[in-house]
């Protein structure tokens, strides 16, 4: 008796160590959650995942910059587009939830073959190469050896979640305090299943979230901060621009650094380097050409032009209809999003689960966790600038949104997703409770983080299983 509760005790006084090292439980949680969704999530039923791997493609063949296909020449084995119908295009199971995916569609589609000897060209998405970069090396080592496209888009998701992981990783170790809360917002199911995904999210919110921890810890050392350290803040800063438009609105948030030695000369040069890059980007999508989407994969009657005019001639429209797009019920489904709405089949995690989330990161937010409070002392300029830039942020977001992909003349924005803001997210819990939280004992800090961790835990694997779920399993 007594050797089993040893044991027991053993294995507790582990556990409470591991739980006090958030970089790790952050590690461990997410391969878990990324990998776990890279896996059991059916080929291309990501976020616009087709168009994606499409052009991780195209950059394994050598077409690092955005073209069009059609001008150009530029073309992609034909058993990528038929890999894609066997897949993902002839069985279409959104809006049916009754309806479940045949894995063995996906047995079929692993005996294809590459075959580059038939070629097609599949109209290129604009972005360029920086967010996808992870998983190029193991697409094109399975384009070389003639496997499946199947095959070569696991090996993408993988690369790309394993990626995504280690970057976020690196940050919650940089970041001076709060690093729980940071922890469990990179944990939300919504952000790993984006990392899991062939696309451009999962690598963009880790070198944000990078960007932020890094931004925080030069704030907070004591000593001066070094040459190399401003060129790595200059770096990030381009990684921001290059990895995924609006995000660099968050970039004027570095003026956190102003009292610091050369502040100015450095970021005039980051300032230089990401309006080049913005520029170069820029470029790069004017010179792909519009993209063309598949015809049922647009509502109908979209006219940017009129839409901005429409805009512009009544200016009281745009707060009515991000009125009406929030507050009713249209809404609901994209702050649901933000927690997770999983696949093109939108697996819908529950909303009791949602709301024990938001509890977890309500009290680590609202409690100090960390250690050295003194030094997140942030000014409440920088907190309102933070706000301020969230705000721009989330009108931003949905103004694109209603241009690009709203019908003319709608009432609500449609086509809005909660994925898209999950970096307001993290900016509006780093700008309120960064620096703040009620003291609590030692002991006490431990029970909530143990206890945070593990509900953390179960809360990542049932979105797995409800994932899993709706592809596979029954559903009345």
């Amino acid at each position: 008796m007594n050797t089993v509760r040893e044991k027991l005790d053993t294995i507790k006084k582990k556990l409470v160590l591991l739980c006090s090292q958030p970089h790790k439980v952050y590690l461990i949680i997410g391969l878990i959650g990324a990998l776990g969704f890279a896996v059991i999530t059916p080929p291309f039923q990501g976020p616009d995942e087709p168009e994606h791997y499409i052009r991780v493609q195209y950059i394994a063949h050598g077409y690092f910059i955005p073209v069009n296909p059609k001008s150009t020449g530029a073309s992609l084995p034909k058993s990528v587009g038929d890999t894609l119908r066997l897949t993902f295009y002839d069985d279409e199971i959104r809006g049916f939830s009754a309806k479940k995916y045949d894995f063995n569609r996906t047995k079929q589609a692993v005996k294809k073959s590459l075959n580059s000897s038939e070629r097609y060209q599949p109209p290129m998405v604009s972005y360029n190469f920086l967010t996808y970069l992870p998983a190029v090396p193991g697409v094109f080592l399975a384009n070389v050896f003639n496997l499946s496209p199947v095959i070569s888009l696991y090996v993408a998701r993988i690369l790309l979640a394993l990626a995504s992981v280690v970057i976020v990783y690196f940050a919650i170790k940089l970041l001076p305090g709060k690093k729980y809360l940071f922890t469990f917002v990179a944990l939300l199911p919504m952000m790993l299943f984006q990392q899991s995904m062939v696309g451009t999210d999962g690598v963009s919110y880790a070198i944000f979230m990078l960007f932020l921890a890094y931004m925080l810890r030069l704030y907070t050392q004591s000593t001066d901060i070094q040459h190399s350290q401003w060129i790595k803040l200059a770096l990030l800063c381009g990684a921001i621009v290059w990895s995924k438009p609006l995000l660099y609105l968050f970039l004027p948030l570095i003026i956190i650094l102003v009292k610091k030695k050369h502040f100015w000369r450095w970021s005039i040069i980051a300032a230089v380097i990401s309006v080049l890059l913005l520029g170069a980007n820029m470029l790069m999508a004017n010179n792909a050409g519009e993209y063309e989407y598949r015809s049922d994969s647009l509502p109908q009657n979209i006219q940017s032009d009129r839409q901005l005019q429409n805009l512009k001639e009544h200016p009281k429209r745009g707060s009515r209809v991000l009125w009406n797009s929030y507050m009713t019920s249209f809404g609901d489904d994209e702050a649901r999003g933000v927690i997770g709405t999983f696949g093109a089949a939108d697996a819908l995690y529950p909303l009791w689960m949602g709301y024990i989330y938001i509890f977890v990161l309500g009290m680590t937010a609202t409690v100090s966790l960390g250690k050295n409070k003194s030094k997140l002392t942030i000014p409440n300029s920088w907190r309102w600038l933070a706000v301020g830039l969230a705000v721009v942020h989330f009108v931003a977001v949905n103004l694109a949104i209603y241009l690009t992909y709203t019908p003319y003349n709608f009432d609500i924005i449609y086509g809005v997703q909660g994925r898209y803001f999950l970096p307001t997210l993290i900016i509006i819990f780093m700008a309120i409770f960064l620096g703040r939280g009620a003291e609590l004992k030692p002991q006490d800090k431990k029970n909530i983080i143990t206890i945070s961790s593990l509900l953390v835990l179960s809360l990542v694997a049932m979105a797995l299983l409800i994932t899993f779920q709706r592809y596979f399993m029954y559903t009345p």
